[in-house]
């Protein structure tokens, strides 16, 4: 079985002017290093690619000859920040999924950047369990979303289909969220919603066999490096309270 994965990328260190969930470091340089590792240690894709938003902050590029590196030519923003009808996490998705399309590739999967994850072939193993979908998503239960994101697994096959679906959709990223678009785009496609542990939701279990994780706090992502045995070094300090 054979897939490429694909991934946005943008970091900088201003002032966020939207809200934004989680600690700030999920969406550092540092954290790729944890991103790669997950990657690394967890799948085997043919090919990596990043979509990089004019970031002004670069991570590390490992020395792996899987991975390319794409440059848009400006930062097309948030979802919520309206720079444009396409943000850059729609911009991302369409571009990869159309690498991973013209690769040849029988899947191409989407990890978000920042996404952290647990477990050996968990891309496999979602593949395996539902063997006829054409997209397969962590589900949205417990979120305010249709389904998430930070995983998200497309037969190849459909791919030019879902991208003119996507483009068709009037509605821009600000009003109408990329997750929400995402189920829109592949209606009439069988989509099936994974019980992939966590994203979003909390609590969360580090013990769990496979799992990942979105929008860690600092505390999360201390347990998280602890159960991956990588990382702790690059975190930020645990904040003590004192009583």
């Amino acid at each position: 079985m054979s897939y490429s994965i694909v991934t946005g990328w943008y970091a900088d260190n201003d002032a966020r002017n939207y809200k934004v969930l989680g600690d700030d470091f999920v969406r550092s340089a540092e954290c790729f290093d944890i991103w790669y590792h997950c990657v690394r240690s967890f799948t085997s894709p043919s090919n990596i690619l990043i979509v990089d938003s004019a970031s002004p902050v670069r991570p590390r590029m490992p020395d792996d000859p899987r991975i390319s590196w794409v440059n848009l030519k400006r930062n097309y923003g948030h979802a919520v920040q309206g720079y444009s009808a396409l943000c850059g996490w729609s911009r991302a998705l369409l571009l990869g999924l159309s690498y991973g399309f013209n690769n040849g590739d029988l899947y191409t999967v989407l990890v978000e950047q920042g996404t952290l994850f647990y477990g050996k072939d968990i891309i496999e193993r979602q593949i395996a369990a539902h063997p006829d979908a054409d997209i397969i998503a962590p589900s949205g239960s417990g979120t305010p979303q249709p389904l998430q994101t930070g995983i998200l697994i497309f037969r190849s096959a459909i791919i030019p289909k879902f991208i003119e679906n996507y483009t068709r959709i009037a509605a821009a990223d600000d009003a109408l969220s990329p997750e929400k678009k995402v189920a829109l785009a592949g209606n009439g496609m069988r989509i099936a919603f994974s019980n992939l542990p966590f994203g979003r939701r909390r609590p969360i279990d580090v013990s769990a066999d496979h799992f990942f994780l979105r929008h860690c706090n600092v505390a999360e992502l201390h347990a998280f490096t602890a159960r991956l045995g990588f990382g702790k070094e690059l975190l930020p300090p645990l904040q003590h309270q004192v009583a």
